[in-house]
């Protein structure tokens, strides 16, 4: 997803160290964590409701072509005398 060398990586973690100080790098990846945490189950519950839906749906579907198939007419045939 992102492409971070490890020059890169250092240059962001020096940078977090100068910003936010050594004693404060604990607590900002708790709460780092903790959102990353939250997002995964928003995400998962989505997914839940999306299949669920969807269920409904091809449920539904196969109720309507169930009726469609049963209300239809048998073909009428041709009789000549």
């Amino acid at each position: 997803m992102f492409d971070v060398g490890g020059g890169e990586l250092l240059l962001i973690i020096l940078a977090i160290i100068l910003l936010f100080g050594p004693e404060k790098i604990p607590e900002l990846s708790r709460m780092v964590n903790k959102g990353v945490r939250k997002m995964r189950q928003a995400q998962s519950q989505i997914q839940s409701e999306l299949t669920n839906i969807t269920r409904e749906i091809n449920a539904t579907l196969a109720e309507k072509e169930d009726e469609q198939k049963f209300n239809q007419k048998p073909p009428q045939k041709n009789i000549e005398n």
